[in-house]
């Protein structure tokens, strides 16, 4: 009968050893997930990239649209301005409007040729050698309000790219035109 106890005593501290390490490596991943920039889906990378625009969110805007690579190594490259001058830039393209209720209608895969190139143009012109694993076309729709008025946009049609595992909106318009996907 003794015997029969310390089997069982071993088998409920492994169980609990188990238990806690599955707690420590979900742990480890969710804060990779909140503390990292990029998002697990297309989805998010689309409705953050408004919701930064909306809100002139510089730090959001680079969440949802730069790696972390890609942020501390933009200025190596032949960039005539900052990384906070292209996102200040960008947000004076926008300003003034409230964009709301975006969904995601389709998604794309694109040629895996318009990563490698991503990947090229990227390094060539800011010096950031991020790896990019895809790009997909996203449509979708916005509604937007602008001095008072509000319009839907029907249906737009963006980019996203994946890295490190992450989705993130491709807002960088030089890039868009180095890769030659707007018609």
């Amino acid at each position: 009968m003794a015997g029969k106890k310390g089997k069982n005593n071993k088998g409920v501290v492994a169980g609990i050893i188990v238990f806690i390490a599955i707690l420590v490596i979900g742990a480890v991943i969710f804060l990779w997930i909140m503390n990292t920039p990029g998002y697990i889906n297309i989805d998010k990378a689309v409705e953050n990239y408004f919701t930064a625009v909306t809100n002139e969110d510089t730090s959001l805007y680079k969440k949802t649209c730069y790696t972390s690579k890609w942020q501390k190594e933009y200025n190596k490259g032949q960039s005539e301005m900052s990384l906070d001058e292209q996102i200040a830039n960008a947000f004076t393209y926008q300003s003034g409007a409230t964009y709301s209720d975006v969904k995601v209608v389709s998604v794309e895969k694109l040629d895996k040729s318009i990563s490698e190139t991503m990947h090229d143009k990227v390094s060539s012109r800011y010096g950031a050698n991020i790896k990019v694993s895809q790009v997909k076309k996203v449509n979708f729709t916005v509604n937007m309000v602008f001095d008072g008025e509000n319009s839907s946009s029907g249906t737009l049609t963006r980019y996203c790219y994946k890295s490190g595992g992450k989705w993130f909106f491709l807002g960088d318009p030089d890039i868009i035109v180095d890769l030659g996907i707007e018609n």
